[in-house]
């Protein structure tokens, strides 16, 4: 199974800052604000000692490896007998039990549908609706990451008028036109850009007809065509300069984009990691019904005794007779409720899984084939601690918000600068009747005009920009604050899902030296009452007895089973490794 994501769309730099008027403009087209030197280092090096903190105390300790492992006392039977206790109780002799799970709830027999861990985990990864979800945010954050790098893609734009002047007009004298009366005519087309430090370019033509017909107006040349080519640029030179701050919206969606990633990937080893808890869970279940089910069949084949020895014997009171209806009839309560819990089992798995061929309403049961593993976990507690630091998403993410909040914080410090904008403007014009005649002496350039103007402005006291910064100062000292509690969260989690390894982990010895033992308990009453003529009630309600300490017996170890996997899944899932664990790769292919 593979998860990647395509990320065709990358930003890179433009030639916004390659027009050259004059030799000020050099100046002017350089791209990054030299206030933040370092910026980034900075973060580096604050996450660095954050890490180094809470690695300092396991560090103390000492890295040893350890070996999980239970060693119980000796119960001391003999090969032989073990064997056959093997074929009495435990997980392994239940193998060949066929259980019914009685009518479905449309009616009729319930389908089966086997299934093992390996597939259950694939399905989830390809069908969970959840990681369907998860799927789309880093296509959505993709999207707004291109929006904000179009904002330094050339625009085209171009106007045009058409007017027709018909008026009075004042006259100084007699020989001056009464009216005027002229057709204008103003075609223009550009492009321009935002740049990266901060300013714009403009390059824009412009072509304007005149045909003038006003009385007594003798113009020259008429109709006449003014054409006009001008090079602007507008530049901060304080506020608002440097690709600091042109460049904080891009960076903000790129990390937004790399967040939506990590994010992914969370819910992807969550899924999973549930996934995996969810099978071993119907593993129980399933357990927990055939365990209740020869149970069953023990206790009636106790209460026949008890019947056939009240019609031949006449030593058993109708109030034992009726204590052993009464734990049959309890037992069979609990293979109903035990077939229940494999059903509710199967259908919290269904829905992880989101497979078409077993949805959640089918009354498909999934059964499943894997047996729980109880091998030894060698680990070594600072590099389970390490590698949680460097493959958990939350890491990612958090470090992904400092640095948003560094972003922001570098933006607001431009913004208290001073308004200081600078405007360069170059144009080239040229006049004549023809309009290609006026484009060709162009090229001479004989009428050039240069502008050059600064606009300054400041608020006095400048209060809101100064409350800006501070604010942005406190965010960012949440945000590694925020940072250090995400990795003593994940420390935690790491450290209980360690602890429930080892602990299940011992608990599968003991809970088999107990089910052992009362396995022999039974065994031996079983190999009395075949020696025994005498069998009293007393003794028959001793085997009922004995039979439910084995199932209770039975359940402990199989909870231990089952709970060491589970552990073994979330201790990954806590490592960030559920993915590597289940051979999925994980990769966010760029271009």
């Amino acid at each position: 199974m593979l998860g990647s994501m395509s990320r065709a769309s990358k930003y890179v730099p433009g030639p916004g800052c390659a027009l050259v008027l004059a030799v000020a403009f050099a100046c002017v087209g350089g791209c990054a604000s030299p206030l933040h030197e370092g910026s980034g280092d900075d973060i580096r090096k604050s996450i660095l000692a954050a890490q180094q903190r809470e690695l300092a105390v396991v560090k103390e300790q000492g890295s040893v490896p350890q070996s999980v492992s239970a060693v119980s006392e000796a119960i001391g039977l003999s090969p032989a007998i073990l064997a056959q206790l093997e074929k009495i109780s435990g997980p392994g002799s239940y193998e060949a039990l066929a259980l019914k799970l009685g009518p479905s709830l449309s009616g009729g027999e319930l389908e089966r549908a086997d299934v093992t861990l390996s597939r259950s985990v694939m399905t989830t990864v390809a069908n969970n609706l959840t990681v369907q979800f998860a799927r789309l945010a880093p296509g959505l954050s993709e999207a707004r990451l291109i929006a904000a790098e179009s904002a330094f893609d050339w625009t085209l734009f171009g106007s045009s008028s058409l007017a027709q002047v018909d008026q009075a007009r004042v006259r100084s004298s007699a020989f001056d036109s009464p009216a005027d009366q002229r057709r204008e005519g103003l075609l223009t087309l550009g492009l321009r850009r935002r740049m990266e430090s901060g300013g714009g370019l403009t390059l824009q033509q412009s072509v304007q007809r005149i045909d003038n017909n006003s009385p007594r107006v003798n113009s020259d040349p008429n109709p006449s065509n003014a054409v006009n080519i001008t090079a602007q640029i507008d530049q901060p030179l304080l506020r608002n300069f440097g690709s600091e701050a042109t460049l904080a919206e891009v960076r903000l969606a790129a990390n937004a984009d790399r967040d939506a990633v990590q994010q992914l990937k969370a819910t992807l080893v969550q899924q999973v990691g549930d996934t995996e808890s969810a099978y071993w869970e119907l593993v129980r279940a399933h357990g927990e019904l055939k365990i209740a089910r020869r149970l069953l069949e023990r206790g009636q084949e106790t209460r026949d005794t008890l019947r056939k020895r009240q019609k031949s014997a006449e030593d058993v009171r109708a109030s034992q007779l009726s204590d052993a209806v009464a734990t049959v009839e309890a037992r069979r309560a609990d293979v109903i409720r035990a077939a229940s819990s494999v059903r509710q089992s199967s259908d919290r798995l269904k829905q992880l899984m989101n497979d078409p061929n077993a949805p959640v309403i089918s009354e498909v049961v999934l059964v499943p084939t894997d047996a729980p593993v109880a091998e030894a976990l060698t680990f070594t507690l600072a590099d389970i601690v390490t590698t949680a630091l460097a493959e958990r998403a939350e890491v990612q993410r958090a470090i992904l918000a400092i640095s948003d909040s560094a972003i922001r914080q570098q933006l607001a410090d431009n913004a208290r600068l001073p308004l200081l904008d600078m405007r360069l403007q170059v144009q080239v014009s040229e006049l004549d009747g023809n309009i290609d005649s006026a484009y060709g002496q162009l090229i001479d350039t004989n009428y050039v005009n240069y502008l050059v103007g600064l606009n300054y402005e400041q608020p006095i006291g400048n209060r809101g920009a100064e409350a800006a910064y501070r604010g942005r100062m406190i965010e960012n000292m949440q945000a590694q604050l925020t940072y250090r509690e995400v990795v003593q969260r994940i420390l935690l989690e790491v450290k209980t899902a360690l602890r429930g390894v080892v602990t299940s982990f011992t608990l599968i010895e003991q809970s088999r030296a107990t089910r052992i033992a009362a396995a022999e308990n039974l065994r031996t009453l079983e190999v009395e009452e075949k020696t025994t003529q005498n069998l009293t009630p007393e003794f028959l309600d001793l085997k009922l007895r004995r039979q439910q300490a084995l199932a209770s017996a039975e359940l402990s170890e199989l909870a231990a089973l089952t709970e060491y996997n589970a552990a073994l899944g979330r201790l990954h899932a806590a490592m960030g490794t559920a993915l590597k664990r289940n051979q999925i790769r994980f990769e966010v292919e760029s271009e």
